[in-house]
């Protein structure tokens, strides 16, 4: 039998009691629900509902409203009043999150018989969701470890430890509904955080969910990037914010990492390494912190993604930068193109990409998993080719290959520097910013300097848009959005600051 959550309650309380349609975000503002919350939610209303010949119409732009007749109304509203004590039902997937979790974070054994209360299941239950998690922890490096009389708990390294709780509580795991993500500026959005009262491990996580001080962790990685000269990705800074917020409660349940010595000696070597001292102290870990959680973090800070070299790493690392010299002239031979090898974009691009990314590749640490992109498509095949060739000169230069998300990238920053190096084509690109003349001048600037042999660049205002003008124009960029529907004419938008998506799009149109 289907059971409801106390947020799938509420939800269907709510929709019995209102007869017009309310939409989404009411209903999330009404019970303080997320988006994401309240459609998870409503998956599991519309199959308690249709047990009971009732169903849910949903219109865009309307609302959410309950279908059935005023008796129906009442009878369901009596059967929720009925009902004093609701038992949560999880699913596999839910529990298994759980339980990888809970295990992940625990450092004594956890017996099968609290398993059992904690998740309010029969035994066999508990032994099929650790043979399915078992399999995902392994991936990590982990082993779970059963033992008659002791319980269960999991063997491994720290730093895999470490990943694997990030990889959960980023909701990168291979189920179709995550328990838990990370929204980017909001913290963590966990769906089950209303039944915390009412299965002890939803509240042993929720308990450690608070623990994470998320908003001051990134603060200290902004600070960080400054020191640094560089610049993170955004999903970099998500990233690393979540790897020292972590670290910080590590530390506190004294679980701390360890490494190889021939590792630590090259960390100490890095020029982020003294930025990592001074982060370890300005989160407030100095007492507790030594050499190897002060390595953890260089280790995290050297595999960042970045959208830009650093200028410090430029000026001192020899071997970095002959290797992308000797790659940059495999490129430009390759192509048969030589203005690839001064083209300082490219370079720049290499010099962001290369290093982080193949770090991550030796160090084997883990990154979301990457969706599937345009850059598999035929269109892409010389660029995946020249991938391949990159590769395999990397293989041979220093021993690792570029994980699948670089791989994406470096595709991307080929076809832009082809696209770059062939004859100037006049196009007349209208520009529309309602932000201001500040940031329209900044991001014609951006443009011009991305995209030196894209055309002219005409800024206009929304008022200015006339026929007249789009008639003439091969592509309209805006920062806001933009209907154009009457007028046969590409229109991309774009953020001010011209982020990587923005370069991608652009570059995709130009071919």
């Amino acid at each position: 039998m289907l059971s409801l959550t106390t947020a799938q309650r509420d939800l269907l309380y709510l929709l019995l009691t209102t007869e017009t349609p309310i939409g989404a975000a009411a209903l999330g503002q009404s019970l303080h629900l997320t988006p994401r919350q309240v459609s998870y939610s409503l998956r599991s209303i519309k199959l308690w509902l249709a047990r009971r010949h009732a169903s849910l119409r949903q219109v865009p732009g309307v609302g959410i409203q309950l279908i059935c007749a005023p008796q129906q109304r009442q009878r369901l509203h009596a059967e929720l009043e009925s009902q004093a004590k609701f038992q949560l039902i999880l699913t596999p997937e839910q529990r298994g999150q759980l339980l990888g979790l809970v295990l992940l974070i625990t450092p004594e054994p956890l017996t099968l018989n609290q398993l059992q209360h904690d998740l309010a299941v029969a035994r066999t239950t508990v032994l099929k969701d650790l043979d399915v998690m078992e399999i995902w922890l392994a991936s990590f490096g982990l082993q779970v470890v059963r033992r008659q009389h002791r319980g269960c708990w999991i063997e491994g390294p720290e730093l895999a430890k470490r990943q694997a709780i990030a990889a959960l509580l980023w909701g990168d795991v291979p189920f179709s509904l995550p328990i838990i993500t990370l929204q980017a500026g909001a913290g963590f959005d966990f769906v089950l955080q209303q039944d915390a009262a009412l299965l002890p491990i939803i509240q042993r996580i929720n308990s450690f969910l608070q623990e994470l001080d998320l908003a001051e962790a990134q603060q200290q990685i902004i600070w960080a990037e400054t020191q640094l000269h560089a610049r993170f990705s955004d999903q970099a800074i998500s990233l690393l914010g979540l790897a020292l917020a972590l670290q910080q409660q590590r530390i506190s349940a004294q679980q701390y990492l360890t490494w190889h010595p021939e590792t630590l000696h090259w960390l100490e070597q890095q020029v982020v390494w003294p930025i990592a001292a001074q982060l370890s102290i300005g989160y407030g870990v100095e007492q507790t912190a030594t050499q190897a959680e002060i390595a953890g973090l260089s280790l995290q800070l050297v595999c960042a993604a970045r959208e830009r070299p650093w200028l410090r790493q430029r000026e001192t690392d020899h071997v970095t930068h002959n290797l992308i010299n000797r790659l940059i002239d495999l490129i430009a031979t390759t192509y048969n193109v030589p203005a690839l090898a001064n083209d300082q974009l490219l370079r720049d691009g290499l010099e962001a990409l290369i290093p982080p990314a193949c770090n991550r590749q030796r160090f084997g640490l883990w990154v979301p998993t990457h969706q599937a992109s345009e850059t598999q498509s035929e269109r892409y095949a010389a660029e995946r080719r020249m991938a391949d060739l990159i590769d395999r000169s990397l293989l041979a230069t220093i021993g690792v290959t570029l994980p699948f998300d670089a791989r994406d990238e470096l595709i991307l920053l080929l076809r832009a520097a082809v696209v770059r190096a062939r004859p100037v084509q006049t196009r007349n690109s209208l520009v529309v910013c309602p932000s201001g003349m500040a940031t329209t001048q900044l991001l014609v600037a951006r443009l011009k300097a991305r995209f030196p042999k894209l055309g002219i660049f005409e800024v206009l205002s929304m008022r200015e848009l006339s026929a007249e003008r789009l008639a003439k124009a091969d592509l309209v960029i805006t920062t806001a959005p933009l209907a154009l529907a009457s007028v046969p004419i590409d229109v991309i938008q774009v953020h001010p600051m011209l982020h990587p998506e923005d370069i991608a799009a652009l570059t995709q149109w130009m071919v």
